[in-house]
């Protein structure tokens, strides 16, 4: 009997990212077979990081030992407070692929081009570019030029980029990492944050009715995007949520 095939979203989310990792964990302990990934940002680099083979647990060490927002990584360039060196360093030294086609499960990548004011979706080709791009925050990360145009942090204009996987697979199972809750307080980095939130809230909401599933961990809400230190944590509230869903994943599969 030919199996369902299942595709899954995965939403930017900087740190919060980490728990996308604890829901591939999930996946694999129950034996359910991802047949296609589209990502932005942090999710992104998880997709890219499981297709090419990599197990979930092992991304933790991985995010944890590379220093994301290390001050020592400081751009002068003026585009953007931090260099995107930390993201390079990940897909070179982790990534024994170089092109997406390489991928063991196809992956799409979503980018915003900042330039023309475009969301862009690769598929294909080198996969270094891409990928640090989508996880470049404007003003945060110094942007990627591609082809010409500025490429930034895909979440801008689409932090849950589930078009790429409609028409592709049976269902979609949507993971979406950035829970919104109250401000409580007020600082520089937390209001940047806050925004970035708020501007992606509502579009996440309507296009999380395309998807059979969709998986929101509340319990992520008391950590900040930046938040490397509880890794553990993030990855744990990440695999518990999925596993809240589990007959409804086997429900699938089957």
């Amino acid at each position: 009997m030919k199996k369902n095939t299942i595709g899954l979203v995965l939403s930017g989310g900087g740190a919060r990212g980490i728990a996308h990792a604890g829901v591939l964990k999930a996946l694999d302990e129950l034996n359910i077979t991802v047949s296609h990934i589209s990502g932005t940002s942090s999710g992104a680099m998880v997709g890219v990081l499981y297709a090419s083979g990599i197990k979930p647990d092992q991304m933790i060490d991985i995010l944890k030992k590379t220093k994301l927002f290390n001050i020592a990584g400081l751009s002068f360039d003026m585009r953007g407070l931090l260099k995107t060196s930390s993201f390079k360093k990940i897909i070179t030294e982790n990534l024994k692929v170089k092109n997406f086609e390489d991928l063991n499960i196809p992956v799409s990548v979503c980018l915003t081009d900042f330039t023309n004011a475009l969301t862009v979706h690769v598929s294909k080709g080198p996969l270094l570019d891409p990928l640090i791009a989508t996880c470049s925050i404007p003003l945060v990360f110094t942007p990627t030029i591609m082809k010409g145009s500025i490429m930034v942090d895909g979440g801008l204009l689409n932090n849950f980029p589930v078009e790429p996987l409609i028409g592709n697979c049976d269902y979609i199972v949507g993971v979406h990492v950035n829970p919104i809750g109250t401000l409580k307080r007020v600082r520089i980095k937390g209001i940047l944050e806050r925004c970035f939130q708020l501007a992606i809230m509502s579009t996440t909401k309507t296009k999380s009715g395309k998807c059979d599933l969709f998986i929101e961990p509340v319990a992520l809400r008391k950590y900040s995007i930046f938040d490397t230190s509880h890794a553990h944590e993030i990855f744990r509230i990440g695999y518990k949520a999925a596993m809240n869903s589990k007959e409804a994943l086997l429900k699938m599969a089957r």
